[in-house]
């Protein structure tokens, strides 16, 4: 199976092609990062597709659209494909791209997420996560997951944990990994928060002898950062403290951090980041930091499902110290989500 993946150069979304691609047996990979001329030729391809998305198009045609729409080395980089069985893409903005490419090659097409505003009709297959579940009608194209897929595996984590922990010189302890998002139009992050992290983290060392590991992201707040960095780098119960511009031996720092963990905490406004521990098989814990809300984001729909069904753990800032002793000690089992095997066979099953 040759897949050719369609990138707009977004971690979260390279992160879920990248996972289903692994999943699939005998794959060929190709990778193109797309990138376009102007946004509004963006746009306007996308209106486009919405009209035309599904008639068969001239080849001369769809060339003359992509050439329109794209860079030179992005159009180049597309005709210079030979073949392909499937043509995958995470992401609005490309959307349009994969059904054309689709058409050039007669390959089967495949999202993740549904695109805006094409939507998910025109394509052979789009895997979507539980809240983008619309209506009760099931739809033959559809592949439902719970989350979104990623690269992570139970297995590749426990394989590595023992090299890291040699390769780091780290004691035998529990550990906690500590996923910090941002700040969104939903969520909220404060140095108040930060504060009280760092006191619980201080507490749990002292009186359970775990280390803590924490990674930021873009969104997490520059004082918020700072504040933790002030705290926590220097601590010797805080080994690892990655920021994104962090520069390490280790190969995949992020990865570590779940690898090394025996309990994941994660703010609740990056569902990709709850996806992916999740996937972990290590006990998570979604922490809600801002405050309650009458309308919260769709996503805790989904959060409210996983922790119906033993996948996660939620609660807020006043009440994570008893829910870290409780995820350390009473060793509950938890399920870790399986969203990128569902997908990768959801793949496979195109082509067979």
């Amino acid at each position: 199976m040759r897949v050719v993946i369609l990138s707009d150069n977004k971690p979260g979304h390279y992160k879920q092609s990248l996972g289903i691609v692994e999943r699939l047996p005998n794959c060929e990979m190709e990778w193109v990062t797309v990138e376009f001329r102007h946004k509004w030729r963006d746009n306007l391809l996308r209106v486009f597709m919405c009209v035309l998305g599904g008639t068969s198009l001239s080849l001369s045609f769809i060339h003359t659209l992509l050439r329109w729409s794209l860079t030179a080395d992005t159009y180049s980089a597309l005709t210079t494909l030979h073949t392909a069985d499937i043509t995958l893409s995470t992401g609005s903005s490309v959307a349009a791209v994969n059904l054309l490419l689709g058409q050039l090659h007669s390959a089967k097409t495949v999202t993740c997420r549904r695109p805006s505003p094409l939507g998910t009709r025109y394509f052979d297959l789009a895997i979507l996560p539980m809240f983008s579940w619309h209506g009760k009608k099931e739809k033959n194209n559809v592949c439902k997951t719970v989350g979104v897929p990623n690269p992570i595996s139970p297995n590749a984590l426990n394989a590595e944990q023992k090299q890291l922990v040699e390769e780091l010189n780290l004691p035998d302890c529990q550990r906690i990994g500590i996923l910090l998002g941002g700040t969104d139009r939903h969520e909220t992050i404060t140095t108040a928060d930060a504060e009280e992290l760092h006191k619980i983290c201080e507490t749990i060392n002292t009186e359970l002898g775990a280390q803590i590991l924490v990674t930021t992201s873009r969104r997490t707040p520059t004082d918020v950062v700072e504040h933790l960095s002030a705290t926590l780098k220097h601590a010797d119960w805080c080994p690892l403290f990655i920021e994104p511009n962090t520069v390490l031996a280790l190969t995949d720092p992020y990865q570590a951090i779940l690898a090394l963990s025996d309990l994941l905490i994660v703010t609740a406004d990056s569902f990709s980041m709850v996806c992916e521990a999740a996937s972990s098989g290590r006990p998570v814990i979604v922490l809600t930091l801002s405050k309650a809300q009458t309308n919260k984001p769709k996503r805790y729909k989904v959060y409210t499902y996983m922790e119906q069904h033993a996948i996660v753990s939620q609660c807020r800032l006043d009440g994570l110290k008893q829910y870290i002793v409780n995820g350390l000690t009473l060793h509950i089992p938890n399920t870790p989500l399986r969203d990128t095997e569902t997908a990768a066979e959801a793949i496979n099953r195109l082509v067979v």
